[in-house]
């Protein structure tokens, strides 16, 4: 079993209150959580209203999936196109 962990910091051009943020924010989580069955969280930058740190967790049988499934969370991410994406980090817990 792996776990995959998966941290993606985002900018959020012309984003000037939390509201606007949350309401970026809650898009790409919702529909990163329905396409790729994860967990996700804001998880850091919870006061900054241009910046967002978002994490994802999946659970698989094998590093090679889990590995799969974090990119492909993160080029959907940068495809959506509601905020820029600055880093992302990723980390397999093998079990």
């Amino acid at each position: 079993m792996t776990i995959g962990a998966l941290v993606i910091r985002l900018r959020l051009h012309g984003c000037f209150t939390l509201k606007e943020k949350r309401m970026r924010i809650r898009p790409i989580i919702e529909r990163v959580r329905n396409k790729f069955h994860v967990s996700a969280a804001e998880v850091e930058e919870q006061d900054l209203c241009d910046y967002a740190v978002l994490a994802f967790v999946t659970v698989s049988s094998s590093g090679q999936i889990a590995n799969a499934t974090c990119d492909k969370i993160v080029d959907f991410v940068e495809q959506l196109g509601l905020a820029e994406l600055a880093d992302h980090q990723l980390e397999l817990i093998k079990y």
